[in-house]
């Protein structure tokens, strides 16, 4: 079992962690996860990589899980500087206890977002990335951000929209593209922290964070020879195919990073940890934080 803390933040949220320890750690993951989803959900690849001889920090996106409070009520997303300082201030929390280990970084879905963004900069920080379910940069996300922020100028920050939850690919009740697994999906759907859609405001800072990713005089790129890789199932809708693949690539390629690898499994939708052969995932990734250790 994991220990938890609760990590107090600018105002009256706590983040939410898990801490995934282990006998002679040799490394630590830091794990953020993706979209409408929660920590726990994690906890299967982190007591396998805690097996393997890495810490894993798993935390709840602020707004998500038990990372809530009056001033970040459940769903809500404020922005992406918010969330991105949460994770700078998980990885220094998990340094203070382990300054001797080397912290690497994954993140699924939303959490690849986070991570990109993660290296503009604290890419000295962190000692290699890795991404499933890599979402890619969405040419009309310009499009949804003004239709978003029009919306909320009439709406309170809770209301929602189901035409923009479907513009994004995260249409309520619809679960199929998650995986070929269906016992993942029906967990999903019967998981009571799993959220079903999220507010407007929240689809608006999702989408600025996919805006960002496009910003390349954003990142400073002290670490140019940072391992990366990006790991997504062939039938995965939300890393935009072989051109999405490419351009996630090619803009980190831009913004200075050279040692950057993409992989595709066959037979596998979005969420690549909870297929049923997720265990080929697991041991790449961790063959992948090994090799970079």
């Amino acid at each position: 079992m994991p220990s938890f803390y609760m990590i107090p933040t600018n105002n009256r949220t706590k983040l939410a962690v898990a801490v995934f320890s282990t006998t002679r750690p040799i490394g630590i993951v830091q794990i953020i996860h993706g979209a409408l989803e929660h920590k726990e959900r994690y906890y299967e690849f982190a007591q396998f990589l805690s097996e393997h001889g890495y810490i894993a920090v798993v935390s709840d996106n602020r707004g998500h899980g038990a990372s809530i409070s009056k001033d970040d009520p459940y769903g809500i997303m404020r922005s992406i500087p918010q969330l991105l300082a949460d994770q700078v201030l998980i990885t220094n929390f998990i340094k203070e206890r382990y300054p001797d280990l080397q912290v690497s970084l994954f993140g699924h879905s939303f959490g690849s977002i986070l991570a990109r963004l993660y290296l503009q900069n604290h890419d000295s920080q962190i000692n290699a990335v890795a991404l499933t379910g890599t979402a890619n940069y969405i040419p009309i996300v310009p499009v949804g951000l003004l239709i978003g922020k029009a919306f909320l100028k009439i709406y309170p920050e809770n209301a929602k929209w189901s035409f923009l939850s479907k513009i994004s690919g995260l249409t309520p009740g619809d679960h199929s593209w998650l995986s070929y697994n269906q016992e993942n999906i029906r967990k999903v759907t019967n998981d009571p922290l799993m959220m079903d859609e999220y507010p407007v405001k929240s689809l608006v800072t999702l989408w600025e964070g996919d805006f960002e990713l496009k910003q390349i005089h954003h990142f400073h790129c002290s670490n140019p020879n940072l391992p990366i890789m990006s790991l997504v199932g062939a039938e995965d809708k939300f890393s935009g195919g072989d051109k999405g693949l490419a351009d996630t690539v090619s803009t980190l390629h831009k913004i200075g990073y050279k040692n950057v690898i993409s992989i595709k499994e066959p037979h596998m939708k979005h969420e690549v940890l909870q297929e049923t052969n997720r265990q080929v995932v697991f041991d790449r990734l961790l063959k992948f934080f090994e090799v970079h250790q």
